[in-house]
């Protein structure tokens, strides 16, 4: 196509006007000499009003200024052709020291078009330039659909940028609500504590405010020599009695404290620790028997002594406490002597931990929703609905494990959750164990 055009100097009129594509030549005094019947339905400038002119500008622009072909015909200055299409050009790859370019233009009786031109010089047998061939292309609907393109590009990228937004405040909301969740927990942990270890210390206080009174109404009658060998008998079984009233009883407020610690520990360290499952679980359990009071419910604990968990025995606890409490505040709402049971079962590798009450169990359409964060019947009356959620999160996340849920309304809920006996996090670290006798020979 390139030699045939540097070889044209009189293009033939027939195949011009005869072209789809809109053409006009011009010669090498900027003159136009052929304006075709295309050129004309889309410029909307009739040929016999610009054949013969140098009238070319008049189809795009509204003052006298160059056309594409304009600049071929001349030496082509490349930069110049570029500032007048605001960067819009460059030379052709298909057609040699052609040009293209595109602008939005304003046409005769058609209004504004986006156009595409390509405009190339006509040689003659020596080379010399004798004019210049421009075509036209509309590429309205083209850049119409660039533009939308664009707009609705920008639109998703306002529409991503504010979810992104919605999702951090989301994840902020609710990093807040498990925290006053989580501390509203502690909090009523300290008060059953603190009432649990109000009994053993108001009896020690007692019985040491017994002795000291008695020791002192001993030694009066030893001071004054009235002191019978009656009084010194009934003093020294009245002190053996109350001495061992006082040890049993800070004894047990003593133990009470090492399991509250524990389980203090435990639920703010998230470091892998070796521990024995069995006493784990005790502990936690011993630091709900105040709710469990309330209502006189009960738990039974089924779990061997040897099982030991290279994992995060934190996890472990929280897991049993968000079931317990969710079972005093849902399952046993209607109930004074609820009966909870917690199964674990050795499985070489991993534990199975069943928990299960007998309490009102949760409705069919309810099911499906049971993790979902802040999902809860309780909203009205306290319930931030991630307390199962927080749950799920801890099993499959924490743990590396997987739970299954199973309820019928009236009939009570199972949790059924399997556990690696050593964190997966972790595995490639510790030693490999392939017996339940090995595992337990580790020291807790």
């Amino acid at each position: 196509m390139a030699a045939n055009m540097h070889e044209m100097n009189h293009p033939d009129d027939q195949i011009i006007n005869g072209s789809p594509i809109p053409t006009f030549i011009i010669d090498r005094d900027h003159t136009v000499t052929h304006w075709n019947i295309a050129c004309e339905a889309l410029t909307g400038l009739l040929a016999k009003d610009v054949i013969g002119t140098k009238n070319q500008w008049m189809a795009f622009y509204d003052k006298r200024s160059n056309v594409l072909a304009d600049y071929v015909v001349d030496e082509p200055d490349e930069q110049k052709i570029l500032i007048h299409f605001e960067g819009n050009a460059r030379k052709s790859t298909l057609i040699d020291e052609a040009y293209e370019a595109e602008a939005y233009r304003l046409t005769q009786g058609a209004g504004g078009k986006w156009l595409f031109f390509t405009a190339a010089p006509l040689k003659n047998a020596a080379g010399q330039i004798t004019g210049a061939i421009q075509t036209l292309q509309d590429i309205s609907t083209t850049k119409l659909a660039e533009e939308r393109e664009h707009e609705f590009n920008i639109k998703l990228a306002q529409t991503v940028s504010e979810l992104q937004s919605s999702l951090e405040l989301l994840r902020e909301t609710q990093h807040h609500l498990v925290q006053s969740e989580k501390m509203a927990a502690l909090g009523g942990l300290v008060a059953g504590v603190a009432h649990e270890i109000n009994t053993p210390v108001g009896i020690g206080v007692t019985a040491a405010s017994l002795l000291e009174e008695k020791t002192r109404e001993c030694a009066a009658l030893f001071s004054t020599q009235a002191m019978k060998r009656s009084d010194l008998e009934a003093y020294f079984q009245l002190a053996l009695e109350s001495s061992a009233m006082i040890l049993s009883n800070l004894g047990r407020a003593s133990d009470l404290i090492q399991r509250f610690k524990q389980v203090a520990v435990d639920q703010s360290c998230e470091e892998i620790n070796t521990f024995r499952l069995r006493e784990c679980l005790e502990n936690h359990i011993m630091s709900l028997r105040p709710m469990l009071k309330k209502g006189a419910h009960s738990v039974q604990l089924q779990c061997h002594e040897d099982i030991v968990l290279k994992s995060y025995a934190g996890a472990l606890g929280q897991i049993v406490s968000i079931l317990i409490m969710n079972s005093l505040l849902h399952g046993f709402e209607e109930t004074k002597a609820g009966m909870i049971s917690i199964e674990v079962i050795d499985q070489a590798n991993d534990i199975v931990l069943t928990y299960r009450d007998d309490g009102k169990g949760i409705p069919k359409e309810n099911l499906e929703h049971i993790f979902e964060p802040f999902f809860t019947t309780k909203r009205n009356h306290g319930g931030t609905g991630l307390g199962l959620h927080i749950l799920y999160n801890l099993v499959t996340q924490t743990l590396g494990g997987r739970i299954k849920m199973e309820s019928e309304y009236g009939q009570g809920v199972v949790f059924r959750m399997q556990i690696p006996r050593i964190s997966p996090l972790n595995r490639s670290l510790f030693f490999h164990a392939t017996s339940s006798a090995e595992i337990a020979k580790v020291s807790v």
